[in-house]
């Protein structure tokens, strides 16, 4: 769920006007407005960038989401104490690593920095999604050349 409500329309308008192909558009829209989490989205439209990796041959273009998701901090403290065996069932650490877990594209990170505010801890998540246009194309046709 977002923070602050505002955002889904705003979430709602940019990305249905975005030129990401679908169903990764649908994917990652369902992905974040039915978070079990609280997560805050602190810029739409998202950056945009230029994406290359091991997973793709030459630069695509997209965009950048950087997400804060607040999950409880004696949750986050139990799961990376040693001392501790257990996490609660209800946890919302067991909701963020399944929602973690159930991100609709391969092209993610984690930001491994986590701050401490109000009994929460946030973790910074970026996802990076792949843009529809011509240059795309044109990727995915020279890979095809190649292979």
């Amino acid at each position: 769920m977002l923070v602050r409500p505002s955002q889904r329309k705003e979430f709602e308008n940019w990305i249905g006007n975005s030129s990401i192909k679908e169903p990764e558009r649908k994917n990652f829209f369902n992905w974040i407005v039915n978070s079990p989490v609280q997560i805050y989205i602190p810029k739409i439209p998202p950056v945009r960038c230029s994406i290359s990796g091991g997973w793709c041959i030459g630069d695509y273009n997209g965009y950048v989401f950087d997400i804060t998701v607040s999950i409880d901090h004696f949750d986050w403290m139990n799961y990376i104490n040693k001392e501790y065996k257990y996490i609660s069932i209800d946890s919302e650490l067991i909701n963020y690593l399944n929602w973690i877990g159930d991100i609709p594209t391969s092209r993610f990170s984690i930001d491994q920095r986590t701050g401490y505010f109000d009994k929460k801890a946030h973790k910074k998540i970026s996802v990076y999604l792949i843009k529809e246009d011509e240059k795309f194309y044109e990727i995915e046709a020279e890979k095809k050349q190649i292979n």
